[in-house]
């Protein structure tokens, strides 16, 4: 595992990108992949294989359906780290698309304070999840798109 040297604002700033669309983006689309489980059934073993060498369609989505179910796993652990109003704040924000205004209502709080809360939240699951890994892959972006210089 790489160690991040220096954490920079650029760094913070792209992991809190990745973040926002993990939440939103990926995690809904991980949500509906894995709903689709109970409709995956195991390959049948009933004599000749029926598929062709190129692999077989369910065995793909058994495997995408669990990769979906244990990024669901990691964003539930991270989630989990955070306190209470980080919690439902990021869960109404990201995953109901809920507006300042509505959590603010449901926190009994100032829509200002919800935005504090959900940049502190969106600072501490950066960390929370799997180990640092959206600073290290926002790290690996930046690097990556700099130009080098002679």
């Amino acid at each position: 595992m790489m160690m991040i040297e220096e954490i920079n604002e650029d760094v913070t700033v792209r992991a809190t990108q990745l973040a926002k669309h993990l939440l939103s983006k990926d995690l809904q689309r991980a949500i509906q992949i894995s709903k689709t489980a109970v409709s995956v059934s195991s390959p049948s073993m009933d004599g000749m294989p029926k598929g062709s060498h190129f692999g077989n369609s369910s065995e793909d989505m058994m495997i995408m359906v669990s990769e979906c179910k244990q990024l669901i796993r990691d964003v539930t652990e991270a989630l989990n780290q955070l306190d209470s109003d980080e919690f439902v704040a990021l869960q109404e924000r990201y995953l109901r698309d809920k507006s300042a205004v509505a959590i603010s209502q449901k926190l009994c709080v100032s829509r200002r304070t919800v935005y504090n809360i959900l940049n502190k939240g969106l600072d501490q699951f950066i960390y929370c999840y799997n180990s640092g890994e959206l600073l290290i892959k926002a790290q690996h972006q930046l690097t990556d798109t700099e130009p080098v210089t002679a």
